[in-house]
């Protein structure tokens, strides 16, 4: 993604739109070395509105729902007991590589 100062973006901006415009990819605008802002076609950013409206109609509508989408097998509590070792274990080797 092409980036330019704030200033530059400004000299430049009417050059920028046609470009924007045409398909050459979005710009990044910045001010003091960071992103600020971001010049994007309007198509684009109405398909990303389009997009955005559609999951957020879908979060409203239906609560997310995981009960009985997943099945425990085994012992729960020896699984988390090994876990326990492994992770000490991975700390002792740790401290012993710091040394």
């Amino acid at each position: 993604m092409k980036q330019l100062s704030l200033s530059e973006a400004r000299a430049k901006l009417s050059t920028l739109v046609d470009e924007v415009n045409k398909g050459k990819g979005p710009v990044a605008i910045t001010q003091r070395s960071k992103v600020k802002a971001v010049l994007v076609d309007a198509r684009w950013h109405d398909r990303v509105g389009e997009e955005l409206g559609f999951y957020q109609r879908i979060l409203k509508g239906k609560p997310l729902k995981l009960e009985g989408t997943a099945e425990l097998i085994g012992d729960v509590d020896r699984a988390l007991e090994e876990l326990k070792r492994e992770r000490e274990a991975s700390f002792q080797r740790l401290i012993e590589q710091l040394k």
